[in-house]
């Protein structure tokens, strides 16, 4: 079973320390934690133990990650999740893997992402992203500079 601990890794190579880029629409952020969605964090002062216990809660727990038997399908979904929410990564990985997109990572998804072939699942789901990537890009044009970093970031470079 896929591990918190590896995934956590990869992400915040990501998801750096204190960033204010008033482009950004998540505003204030820091280890990708954004004031947006977290108005009561104090994100300037948020540590990196504070950080972990967030995405562990929120993202990892969410997605029900523990339960997912491939790493590298494991570390994508959660660095989507943190990238892009988690509803929306789990309807991307839904699309991927052909079941109704309904955004909740359920038992038919687990199941069905379980039984898949990785490398297949995985080539789709980064497909989807890019193509997510690409539409934000073209409907905010202040997006637009962040779009080669988010094309990086999927296929890890």
């Amino acid at each position: 079973m896929a591990k918190f601990s590896e995934a956590i890794k990869k992400t915040l190579i990501h998801e750096g320390g204190y960033v204010n880029d008033p482009d950004d629409a998540g505003g204030e952020t820091n280890f990708g934690i954004s004031k947006r969605s977290y108005p009561n964090v104090d994100i300037k002062n948020l540590t990196l133990a504070g950080a972990k216990d967030i995405y562990r809660r929120d993202y990892w727990e969410r997605l029900r990650a523990d339960e997912i038997t491939h790493q590298q399908v494991a570390d994508e979904l959660f660095d989507t999740a943190v990238n892009m929410g988690v509803r929306t990564a789990t309807k991307l990985i839904q699309m991927a893997l052909d079941v109704h997109p309904d955004g909740v990572l359920g038992n038919i998804t687990l199941s069905t992402l379980n039984k898949s072939d990785a490398e297949k699942t995985l080539l789709k789901f980064k497909l989807a992203k890019i193509a997510r990537y690409t539409n934000l890009a073209n409907k905010r044009p202040s997006n637009r500079k962040y779009l080669r970093g988010w094309i990086n970031r999927t296929l890890g470079a």
